[in-house]
């Protein structure tokens, strides 16, 4: 009776420990909410995205002040109508001597600045300092003005008449190329 007894006592505490090895390891898969596999990323939500997916939408998220805006790499060339004549100009970096911005018009005079020129009133003649660039399409924009000092007078909202084209630096700021009145604007986003 003695044997019986004992041996009812070790398939109990086995039996036992069993369970509650069970229950930790399940524990511990509910508290997972994504599980990565491969370079995806499997979620609770049962969808496969990429990785970088993941990362690039946190990223994202601070780089821009804009509600509703598309993020180019900088090697890439934008096509958009500036100008509004109904005629997509390319817009890219030049790198080749000094870095500048060139914007292309099929039969129109290249637009270049950067590079050490102050050929248009208000842009920077330097953009090497630029690491991100976006097309913005809001409405409604920000602009710090200066007074005739150099020191920052206020900001104000600008209207953008149509798409346009931030330039700047993640966590420095920049500004907006865009066309206003017919010409060639600057508006400056960064104290």
């Amino acid at each position: 009776m003695r044997n019986y007894f004992l041996l009812i006592l070790i398939f109990i505490s086995f039996s036992s420990c069993k369970k509650k090895s069970i229950t930790e390891n399940k524990s511990q898969v509910e508290k997972t909410d994504s599980l990565m596999v491969g370079e995806f990323i499997y979620t609770s939500t049962g969808k496969f995205y990429p990785d970088s997916l993941k990362t690039k939408t946190a990223d994202y998220s601070n780089k821009f002040d804009f509600k509703d805006y598309l993020e180019y790499k900088m090697t890439d060339t934008i096509q958009i109508d500036l100008n509004g004549n109904g005629i997509l100009e390319s817009v890219y970096f030049d790198n080749n001597d000094c870095s500048k911005i060139l914007i292309k018009e099929k039969g129109q005079e290249l637009i270049s600045f950067g590079c050490g020129q102050e050929e248009y009133d208000g842009f920077p003649n330097a953009v090497g300092w630029v690491n991100l660039w976006c097309v913005v399409k809001d409405k409604k924009v920000w602009e710090v003005l200066f007074t005739e000092d150099g020191d920052i007078d206020k900001d104000t909202i600008v209207n953008l008449e149509r798409p346009s084209i931030y330039i700047g630096k993640e966590e420095a700021g920049g500004g907006i190329i865009s066309y206003r009145n017919g010409k060639l604007y600057w508006i400056h986003q960064s104290d």
